[in-house]
């Protein structure tokens, strides 16, 4: 068979594979942004957090240029068999150095954490158990360093619908009345989306 020959049948084949992976549905594989479930080992419930979570930075120009605090929020349902509670884990973390940090401006739960979206102010309620006892024992979307331990807020999904299609978010933080302001930094409303769209087609 001649190169030209050779060269025609190899693009029939790539062709071919193409069709089959579009019809069979494999073309379209979970991308970085999907929602992940796993069992957790300890409790026994079903997790189902978003693919990527949202994070919301605040500068710290008093100490380095680019240092800053950040918020992780990730939404997840903790299924134990068949009810389903609905939480924020979130992580308070920064990049500078803790021994640095001051009283009432570090990187630590907060008396108050309120989301600004759009034009509502949606405060927190923070659950009354640690993420063990809520069934979560396996770290979500934990940053690498500076984070303090997870504390999880009590949310539902019409409130992070409501999160997921704003037009403009924030955070803002209450720590010994002094009011922090954060803006997002990684914009996790596409991941939080798909994660409604699965656990309503589940």
């Amino acid at each position: 068979m001649s190169a030209s020959r050779i060269a025609s049948a190899f693009r029939l084949c790539l062709a071919g594979l193409w069709v089959l992976l579009a019809t069979t549905g494999c073309a379209s594989l979970p991308g970085p942004d999907a929602p992940i479930s796993y069992i957790d080992e300890s409790s026994g419930a079903t997790i189902t957090t978003v693919g990527r979570p949202l994070v919301f930075a605040r500068e710290r120009p008093n100490f380095a240029v680019h240092m800053r605090d950040y918020i992780t929020l990730a939404a997840a349902a903790v299924n134990r068999s068949g009810k389903i509670e609905y939480v924020l884990i979130c992580y308070f973390w920064s990049t500078f150095d803790p021994h640095a940090q001051e009283g009432d401006t570090a990187a630590r739960q907060p008396d108050e954490l309120t989301v600004m979206a759009d034009d509502r102010r949606i405060t927190l309620v923070r659950l009354d158990r640690s993420a063990h006892e809520a069934g979560v024992d396996e770290p979500t979307d934990a940053p690498g360093v500076g984070a303090s331990p997870p504390t999880l807020y009590h949310t539902d999904p019409a409130t992070l619908r409501f999160i997921a299609a704003a037009r403009t978010l924030g955070a803002k933080s209450r720590i010994n009345n002094k009011e922090l302001n954060y803006e997002v930094w990684q914009d996790g409303r596409a991941s939080l989306s798909q994660w409604l769209n699965h656990l309503a087609n589940d």
